[in-house]
């Protein structure tokens, strides 16, 4: 089991917030808050860096599995090509009352083990059957954004997190930091 990130609570003067001071909630928000909204699953978007150095951002499913996401992705795709490049990557989302940003880094998984687990995070999340076939999964159908089966897997661990809150006060922003 991987090890509890660090949290620290950002300021909340200005920064965005409606907060004009550090009054109200002052702690930081705990880990397992955040996970339980990523484990509902929902929109994402994946931030990743192309060849020449910019920015490729892309709404797609991502399946928290407790400690990282599982993203699908055809081989051709321009963000399976940049996480084959370059495994850093930003995975984000709105869950309704805050922003998440996850940083992290990507791991092409072709081990049945592994399958395995973002056979059963994507069943779990999304109720979207896949099937392991070789060193990919296989799916009757998929996200538009997905590129369609076969589907490579990239697993993202986290390396450090934000939230903010989307009104300013009902908790503080906190970042998280994993050893």
């Amino acid at each position: 089991m991987a090890q509890a990130p660090r949290a620290e609570a950002m300021s909340r003067e200005g920064k965005g917030t409606q907060a004009s001071s550090e009054a109200g909630r002052s702690q930081p928000l705990s880990w397992s808050e955040v996970e339980q909204r990523l484990a509902r699953g929902g929109w994402f978007w994946l931030a990743t860096v192309r060849p020449d150095g910019g920015p490729h951002l892309v709404p797609l499913f991502a399946a928290w599995a407790g400690t990282s996401f599982f993203v699908a992705s055809k081989d051709r795709a321009r963000k399976s090509r940049n996480l084959e490049a370059e495994s850093r990557c930003v995975i984000s989302t709105d869950t309704g009352d805050l922003h998440v940003m996850v940083e992290g880094v990507a791991q092409h998984v072709r081990d049945e083990a592994g399958l395995q687990r973002a056979v059963d995070a994507f069943q779990a999340v999304y109720d979207w059957p896949t099937r392991i076939r070789g060193s990919q999964l296989d799916a009757d159908y998929g996200a538009p954004t997905s590129g369609g089966a076969p589907f490579e897997v990239y697993e993202v661990t986290p390396v450090k997190a934000f939230a903010f809150p989307t009104d300013g006060e009902t908790t503080t922003p906190t970042r998280w930091t994993w050893p």
